[in-house]
Parts: C-alpha cells; structure tokens; sequence
C-alpha cells in the first residue's frame, strides 16, 4: 500500500468516527500532552527545591571565593579562622583584666565589635581591626606558602605537627560533647556559619605547617661573639645582676573603727605624719648602718615592730628591678656600700648597693619524670589551718619513691640513652607539661624549679647521663622526681639575646617574602560574617 493510500484511509477513518469518540480522543489526546507536561514541571521543580536545599546548607556560599593573595584563593570560612584568631586574642587580654591586670585592652566581648572601638579616638572599631589582622594574616599564609614551596620545605606535618593536630581535633570534639554540640554545629557555633570541619582542619593543618616552617628558618639563625658583645654592651643596664640589701618601712596611717563598727580613714593630717614618722626611721636606719651597724640585724628591730615593715637580700637582673630605686643601682658611679633613701606611695625604702655583675651561670636542659604520691587522707575539720587530704601519708610517699627507684632501675638496665629515659618519662610521669616531649626541660636555670629539684642541677659539676632521685614535697606535687641530666645550655643573658636577634631577623624576614602580596576582597567576601 502507498503512502498516499494509507493517509486517504486514515482521513477515512477519522470522517467515519462518531462525534462522542471524537470528543473522547481529544480528551485522551490533551491528557497525553497534560501528563508529559507536569512530567517536566515536576523535574523542574525538583531541580529548584534541590537548589534550594544546596544554598541554604551553604554548599556554593562555603566555596565562593572571599579574598585572593596572588593567586591564592580563601573562602569565607577560612577568612573566619583568622578573623577569630584575632578576637581570641583579645579576649585573652579581657580575661587578664578580670584578673585585675588592666590596661592591655579596652575590647568587651558583650558588644558586638562593630559597635565598639580600639582606641578612644575611635578612628577603628574592634570588627574591622580584627578583620585588618585576618587579611594580614592570609597574606603571610600566601607568602610563607610559596616561600616554603621554594625552599623545598615538606608541606606534610612532622610526627610532633601531627600530634598537635590530633590532639587540637580531639579536644575540640570533646569540647562540643560537653556543650552539647555536634561536632560540625559546635565549629559553626565559633567561627560562623560558613565554617565546616573540612575547612577547620584544613586551616589547622596548614597554621601548623606554617608554624613549623617558621621555627626552621629560626632555628637555622646563628650568631656570632661579636654579636653577643654588641648587645651585652647596649643593654647591660638590664642584663647585669644586681647584688643589694633592701628595707621597707611603711609610711601608711591605719585606718580606725569607730563606736559602731564602721572603718574610719585617717586623715590628711595622719597620713602626713605617719609619712614622716617612716621617713625619719628610715634615715636613722641608714645612719646607724653606716656608723658600722648589721644592716640585717638593724633593719629586724622594725621589721619585728610591724609586719608591714620587710627587709630582705637579694640579687635581680636590671630588667626586674623597681622602678622607685632602680636608675640608682644602675649608675656606674655605683659602689659597693652606697646606701640612699627613697620616697614610694606608702613608705620609705632603704638601699644598700653590694655588687654588679654579668651572670654566666649556664643554663641547663634536663629530663625528669614526676611519680605523685597517693592522696588518701580526709581533710580533719578541726585543724583550720591544714588541709589533710592534700598531703599524703608516710605511707604513700614511701611508695612514691620506690616506685620513682624501679623507673630508674629499668633505665639503668637498658641502654640508658636521653631517648628511652623519655620513653619512660611518657609511660609512667605524672607532670602533664612535660611527659608528651619525653620529659624534657630545656634551658633551666637557676631558682626556675622547687628548690630541691635546683639543688640538684646547680650545686653540682653534672655531665651529660648524671641520674638523681629528688623529693618533692611543695603543695600539688609531692611525690619523687627521677632526673637525667642531659647537657649544659647557654647562660641565661645570651638565650634571651639570641632570642631578641631571632625576633628582629624574622621581622624583616617575614617584611621581605611578603613584599608585593596583598590581599583582595572577591565577590564571596559578602559571605564574611
């Protein structure tokens, strides 16, 4: 059949249909194209509800770009790691001031920093100087990056990086657990609503890396003697010990309690007197000492007069002396028994220069491993003045000790090496500052520790494997301490020379490979809280 045949017989066919099957085949036909059509419209519309979910769960905000470095390209929630960073910071400093250390910031954290500013001129508010200090940091970030890439420096965390890593995660995660947090909600909760886990620990990773970077490049820093001596003689005004004698006799008049229990302050008057009556004392102090009387033994009578009245001896660096006396004891013209009187806010001080001098004692680095004893006393109510069950029994310290002899008796029966002495320190030491590195303290010196423990490092001619059991009795830490002695370090005036050379080199180190980086704000920087 033709083409043409089949077409007539279809025309034919369709004249031949009843006005009702017409009808009905429009019907279906319409149908048909109905259901194909809301076909479409449904996938439509599953596309948009899809989307819709994608934007608020943040997946395109999350990835937007918000600020490049040259060519290094951070999102929003990268930009609030670094921007908490700085609020972190600050709010370390408001912690202090509750502590009553003021003056290192003006920041509340019950505003929002955008009302609030950094200084009184209020030329900037807290939000933009923490965001001032984000940019600043993504900028080192790029730069230290690429210079680390340059230098060939390995971009995977070293076995002590990584330690840090884990140990940051899982506290974090055991952080929201207490809060009652997800993990993820908890991070969200801190950095904002564009921070995931993925890039938390991203920039965890990276700032860890970076860190070690940075401490390579210090530590390849070296110095000369030269060096040394050039800094010596600019600063020996603070670097010098200072050898003297001291007396405070107090000059504040005491406030009285009048007929019904109320405090009265004393009045101009007796404060005037009783500032003349410390001054007075204190001449006569200072005048029967140079006629050749024991200052210690002159000084005891008024000591013993009022508790408020100290004398001591002592030997300070010029960097820690009070500002009320120190210029004096700094003069070269300085000699030993020179003696003045100075004026404070509330009394009188009477000084005796003895000596100058530069202290060369070397520090030391040591390990220990700190074995508690047991606290298993109940504190008795009818002693006020001691706490039982912070002091252990005879008993326990006794097994405290032996325990302390049988870690070094394992030592000693191996191959007494620092490395499995810190293998030790890690299994069984009880001094949380220090077992994870092995037990090791570097540069020690003199009066850092309990004086037991510096008895031990500095009364004696140590070599590098010396071992030494000491008792511990200060509150906290009674127990034994089991010490190797691992070498002699620099005195104390040069490690924190090299370290001022160290801080001033990486200054213009890290001014130099971030010469020509800046960052820039994209378009995914609206994103930024």
């Amino acid at each position: 059949m033709s083409a043409s045949r089949e077409k007539k017989q279809r025309q034919s066919a369709g004249q031949n249909l009843t006005q009702k099957e017409l009808k009905e085949a429009k019907e279906a036909h319409a149908a048909k194209r109905k259901t194909i059509l809301y076909w479409v419209i449904g996938v439509v519309v599953v596309i948009l509800v899809a989307a819709l979910l994608i934007w608020n769960s943040n997946f395109f905000q999350n990835r937007a770009t918000a600020v490049t470095v040259n060519g290094h390209n951070f999102t929003a929630g990268e930009v609030a790691y670094y921007y908490n960073s700085a609020y972190q910071q600050e709010y370390q400093y408001y912690q202090y001031s509750a502590m009553g250390i003021t003056g290192l910031t003006n920041f509340n954290p019950n505003t929002d920093p955008k009302d609030q500013y950094v200084d009184d001129a209020q030329t900037q508010t807290y939000y933009d100087y923490f965001m001032e200090s984000a940019l600043n940091a993504l900028t080192q970030v790029a730069a230290l990056t690429d210079s680390a890439e340059k230098d060939g420096f390995s971009l995977d965390l070293s076995d002590s990086g990584k330690e840090t890593y884990n140990s940051t995660i899982s506290s974090l995660k055991d952080a929201a657990t207490t809060a009652g947090y997800s993990y993820g909600s908890y991070l969200r909760a801190i950095y904002g609503t564009h921070m995931t886990a993925g890039i938390y620990e991203n920039c965890l990773k990276r700032a860890i890396m970076l860190t070690e970077y940075q401490q390579d490049h210090r530590d390849a820093l070296t110095y000369t003697d030269d060096d040394y001596n050039t800094y010596y003689d600019e600063n020996k005004d603070n670097i010098d010990t200072f050898s003297y004698e001291v007396a405070f006799l107090n000059g504040s008049a005491p406030s009285t309690t009048d007929e019904d229990g109320n405090t009265v302050e004393a009045t101009d008057e007796e404060k005037t007197a009783a500032m003349e009556a410390a001054k007075a004392e204190a001449d006569q102090l200072m005048a029967d000492v140079q006629a050749g009387g024991d200052f210690a033994e002159l000084a005891d009578a008024y000591v013993q007069e009022s508790s408020s009245n100290t004398f001591r001896s002592t030997e300070t660096t010029g960097s820690s002396l009070s500002s009320t006396y120190g210029d004096w004891l700094k003069d070269a013209a300085r000699a030993e028994g020179d003696m003045s009187v100075f004026e404070s806010t509330s009394g009188y001080y009477v000084v005796r220069f003895l000596d100058r001098y530069l202290n060369e004692t070397p520090t030391a680095d040591i390990r220990h491993i700190l074995i508690k004893a047991e606290l298993t006393q109940e504190d008795d109510p009818s002693t006020e003045d001691v706490d039982e069950s912070t002091i252990p029994t005879d008993e326990a310290m006794e097994a405290a000790k032996s325990k302390a002899e049988d870690i070094l008796s394992q030592w000693e029966a191996g191959d007494k090496t620092a490395e499995s002495f810190g293998a030790l320190a890690e299994e069984y030491s009880d001094d949380t500052g220090s077992s994870s590195n092995g037990g090791l303290y570097t540069q020690v010196y003199e009066g850092q520790m309990v004086d037991s423990f510096n008895s031990w490092i500095f009364d004696n001619e140590h070599t590098e494997g010396d071992t030494g059991l000491v008792e511990n009795t200060n509150s906290g830490q009674y127990g034994w301490h089991v010490i190797y002695f691992q070498s002699w370090d620099d005195p104390t005036w040069k490690i924190n020379a090299k370290s001022s050379f160290q801080n001033d080199d990486m200054t213009s180190w890290i001014e130099s490979i971030t010469e020509g980086y800046e960052a820039v704000k994209a378009d995914g920087f609206k994103y930024v809280a």
